[in-house]
């Protein structure tokens, strides 16, 4: 007994840096490397740089207060960058209060950090129209990537884990069941969906399954040409040599069609709200959609597009408007 009161006073003497660089050893085999690499990154710019050198022992809901105002007006974070921070640091001291470090944590009486929930922007179906006649002008590769977005709402490292096996041409689905990522140093790697919910087969479209398939004829026209200096990768999106593309190229890609057809701007995630935005305003059943999202429930899909469904609820109430005065009359 006299050893652990011992071994927790002289924890209680370490610094907050200290005790971050302990929860990062033991989260490194925990988590998945690129959640491990944002940790990293917090702790090391911004926990680190302002509480860093604060013992555990005077640790407490000021200087934490303090520490999230600061990040608010001096810096240029996001809010939800601020709440990440917030989230790692209640991990940090749940896990220090756990091993006997500390016997409560500080920051679960700071107050929440409140994240404003942002406009989901996403195109209209006029604009919707704009893209598809900009397409025509574009490489068929371009074509299949933003078509295939548009049509099953796939997040973009979904579309850029795809193998052609991925895809049943006579059927018409799409089996999305991995993903790829980039970390500095450790290049792309591909790993499981970030939920079981996420992994689902997709029914598309007869003219993103044709579409698909003349790309398919390109890429093997292209891979026969370039011979062994092919990269041999299976993936449906490569680069122009055969490798697998990096997660950030569908974006670089949409931002050049845009910028060439002088297009309103939106970024690539946003083809997915499009995609979801289209299905809603056509009346499609909200628990199809949240499904064909890949979604863990239809209240995760409703509380993010809630305002897509208005014209839906307004259907409703048109319908049982036409039913009640018809029974009242």
């Amino acid at each position: 007994m006299e050893y652990q009161n011992n071994a927790s006073l002289m924890k209680n003497k370490m610094t907050f840096s200290e005790l971050s660089d302990e929860w990062l050893k033991f989260k490194r085999d925990k988590v998945a490397i690129k959640t491990y690499k944002t940790y990293e990154m917090y702790i090391n710019k911004y926990v680190k740089k302002c509480i860093g050198h604060i013992k555990l022992k005077n640790l407490n809901v000021k200087l934490l207060e303090d520490f999230y105002n600061d990040l608010k007006t001096n810096t240029t974070l996001a809010e939800l960058s601020i709440k990440h921070i917030y989230t790692i640091v209640n991990g940090i001291l749940n896990s220090a209060r756990k091993w006997g470090y500390v016997t409560i944590n500080v920051n679960e009486n700071v107050e929440h950090i409140k994240v404003k929930k942002k406009e989901v922007l996403c195109y209209t179906p006029d604009e919707v129209q704009e893209l598809i006649r900009a397409l025509k002008n574009e490489s068929i590769k371009y074509q299949a990537l933003i078509l295939l977005a548009l049509d099953t709402g796939a997040r973009r490292g979904e579309i850029t884990g795809l193998t052609w096996d991925d895809i049943d041409f006579e059927k018409a689905t799409i089996n999305i069941n991995k993903i790829t990522q980039y970390v500095k140093g450790y290049g792309i790697f591909e790993k499981e969906p970030k939920n079981r919910t996420s992994t689902r087969k997709v029914v598309v479209s007869e003219t993103t399954i044709n579409i698909l398939k003349e790309y398919e004829k390109e890429q093997l026209r292209l891979r026969l040409k370039l011979g062994c200096k092919w990269g041999n990768s299976k993936r449906v999106f490569t680069t122009d040599y055969g490798y697998d593309m990096h997660p950030d190229t569908p974006s670089k890609i949409l931002s050049k069609v845009i910028n060439r057809h002088n297009l309103r701007y939106i970024n690539f995630h946003a083809l997915r709200h499009t995609s979801i935005s289209l299905q809603a305003n056509s009346n499609i059943p909200i628990q199809l959609i949240s499904k064909r999202a890949g979604h863990s429930s239809t209240a995760i899909t409703y509380n993010t597009y809630s305002h897509f469904f208005d014209e839906s609820f307004k259907g409703i109430a048109e319908t049982m408007n036409n039913f009640l005065k018809s029974e009242v009359n």
